[in-house]
């Protein structure tokens, strides 16, 4: 009991010592914020000419050509491109994080990547303007920090405004995993796999439509998704991210993505999206993730590549900005086995060359401190020499810009080459108005966020997204039935039947199973960090435990029983699907929703994104490269019944 209570004060203090480390590095540090203060140019002035009010940005009293916007926006890319020195180029191909109300596990996440370094001091002293979100803020207070750091770019020399970015924020939290984020404030859909179930692109494109509205109202420019990669691989844990294993699905849903997000054409009422990742992340070798070093390899058994192509060659061709590829080491499928990021066939070759993709390649979030798969033997600044003769354009989550610096002063990478990347780069800022008018008005956020209209719009989404599995006659279940709940909210169900408080008393158990985890996937490299990280991925253990199993069996013998399984990625679903009188298939939907398809206040419509395999053993013997090849499933993709 002692050791017990030791560890956990332990445990307190390290966690008191994190939060006082934070305050000191955001909050309480005066000589960052005199520097910052001190670093300020004087404020943006309009000037009115012919009738029209413009922006002086460079505070000179005359109108540049990058600030007349009646102009294009090459020429006004052109422009500022002669007047920009070499490091605030550079600044432009940066792509860090910034926090805002952060929970314990990205506290710590943002401590290690960004250490004591103000968001405000990035924009004046390392010339950065993209970063993307991280953390959990409400929409008025996201709205306000953004338009401080549009104030704080205003008064740098040149004023060029920053673009903000973000995960996806808008997902029911229990739907959620590595790289998305529930953010409070902001409507609540299904998972992209939710998305897929529906198959209904009209509904994907609504959501695109109403998140780029509340985008919009806080000052988000570009979304980090969505992901076109293709579910081949049951065991990988980004499964939840795709729109299934369907190229064929997942292309007419990336389109309708972009068509909601970006518009007809790319303005001041547009948000890029970046979809990613390039050529595909599915086929990870035994399921493994390429966050970590033990999922470094993705490979293809069934000579299945250019599948993974089709949902980006499509996304291309519907005026694509953005492009993002992934960790992992396309094994033997180049001259050379190097992580996406480092591989010139990859990007250049096969991206811009042969598929024609002519905009932004930003990298996935540090490749050159972090996940440098392939190239781990070259040091910092070799990778960035690599990957920018690869053809990358911006680097996620990297902060240091002296390395860039370095190699153009050094000739070993020419300053025209730095050019081609920043004119990507700026010719979006310019094209989405951001030049123009970078601020939003922080008093319309509640009446354009969260709407009832929105909330109508995603719960509608939600219920769209259930796959009923299995009905032995039981659903829809009757209100006067007597209910036992397990692992869903008792008071909401209360809202719908007669909820008990024990199995015996009960007619019928609902009880709710989480997304299989079975042990965490190992880093394969003995890293803080990396050990950190290894926490947020699952094995490829497709089994639930004992226990769950166990449960099942114990339920199931008392009472009629209905299951609910959340199927992030898919699992061995054979002795549920035997125990059980009702199976519900979840893609990030709430309880509300659930226990509504439950009740029968909707009837069920949609289909599984990918097969559900009947065992370990089915999956082990099939090709990661494939779509649903399992000899036997238990259930086959596009599979779901109704009332």
């Amino acid at each position: 009991m002692v050791i017990i209570l030791r560890k956990f004060l332990k445990f307190i203090g390290l966690l008191f010592l994190l939060i006082i480390l934070y305050l000191c590095l955001d909050y309480l540090n005066p000589i960052e914020r005199i520097k910052i203060k001190n670093a300020l140019y004087e404020d943006v002035k309009p000037l009115k000419i012919d009738g029209y009010s413009f922006r002086d940005l460079n505070k000179n009293n005359i109108l540049d050509v990058y600030e007349d916007h009646r102009l294009n926006s090459k020429i006004r890319t052109e422009d500022l491109l002669k007047k920009m020195t070499l490091e605030e180029k550079v600044g432009q191909m940066f792509h860090p994080p910034f926090t805002l109300n952060p929970d314990i596990w990205m506290l710590i996440y943002e401590i290690a990547i960004r250490g004591n370094q103000l968001t405000e001091s990035q924009i004046l002293f390392d010339n950065i303007s993209h970063f993307n979100l991280y953390g959990n803020p409400s929409p008025e207070t996201l709205a306000k920090e953004i338009n401080n750091f549009q104030e704080v770019a205003s008064r740098t020399r040149l004023g060029i405004p920053v673009t903000i970015s973000s995960d996806p924020i808008h997902e029911v939290p229990k739907g959620g995993g590595v790289a998305s984020f529930s953010v409070d404030g902001f409507s609540k859909w299904p998972s992209q796999l939710g998305f897929a179930a529906t198959n209904n692109p009209d509904i994907v494109k609504e959501f695109a439509e109403i998140a780029k509205e509340e985008y919009l109202a806080v000052g988000i420019r570009t979304a980090l998704h969505p992901m076109s990669d293709l579910a081949t691989e049951p065991r990988w844990a980004r499964n939840f991210g795709t729109f299934g294993s369907s190229a064929q699905i997942s292309s007419e849903m990336t389109i309708a993505y972009m068509n909601g997000f970006q518009g007809k054409k790319i303005d001041k009422n547009s948000v890029l999206t970046m979809v990613k990742h390039f050529p595909g992340g599915g086929p990870q070798k035994d399921g493994l993730d390429a966050h970590l070093f033990s999922g470094k390899d993705q490979i293809y058994p069934g000579n299945n590549f250019e599948y993974h192509l089709i949902p980006f060659k499509e996304a291309v061709k519907n005026n694509l900005k953005v492009i993002m590829p992934y960790y992992g080491i396309p094994v033997d499928q180049t001259q050379e086995n190097v992580a996406m990021a480092f591989n010139e066939y990859i990007l250049t070759d096969l991206l811009r060359e042969n598929i024609g993709f002519n905009g932004v390649i930003c990298s996935d979030w540090g490749i050159i401190t972090g996940r440098h798969w392939g190239v781990d033997d070259l040091s910092i600044e070799q990778r960035y020499e690599k990957s920018i003769q690869a053809g990358v354009d911006q680097y996620g989550g990297e902060t240091d810009t002296s390395y860039l610096i370095k190699l153009v002063k050094e000739n070993k990478i020419p300053e025209s080459r730095i050019d081609d990347s920043v004119r990507r780069i700026l010719i979006n800022k310019f094209e989405l108005g951001l030049f123009d008018n970078p601020y939003v008005d922080v008093s319309k956020v509640k009446h354009k966020v969260n709407t009832q209209k929105n909330i109508e719009a995603g719960l509608l989404a939600q219920r769209r997204s259930l796959v009923l599995l299995e009905n032995n006659g039981i659903l829809p279940l009757k209100k006067e039935s007597k209910v036992f709940i397990d692992g869903l909210n008792k008071e909401i169900g209360k809202k719908f039947g007669n909820v008990v408080n024990s199995p015996s008393e009960a007619d019928v158990i609902i009880m709710y199973i989480h997304t299989v985890f079975n042990g965490n996937q190992e880093s394969g490299i003995n890293r803080i960090f990396d050990n950190f990280l290894s926490k947020l991925f699952p094995n490829g253990d497709l089994m639930f435990e004992n226990d769950i199993n166990d449960k099942v069996d114990e339920y199931s013998k008392q009472k009629e029983l209905i299951v609910i399984v959340d199927l992030n990625r898919p699992a061995i679903l054979d002795h549920i699907k035997k125990s059980s009188s009702g199976l519900i298939g979840t893609f990030g939907v709430s309880d509300q929703i659930i226990f509504e398809g439950i009740y029968g206040s909707f009837n069920p419509t949609g289909k599984l994104p990918f097969e559900i395999p009947s065992s370990m053993e089915e999956v082990l013997n099939q090709k990661e490269d494939l779509p649903d090849d399992t000899i036997n499933p238990t259930y086959e993709f596009g599979y779901g019944i109704s009332y």
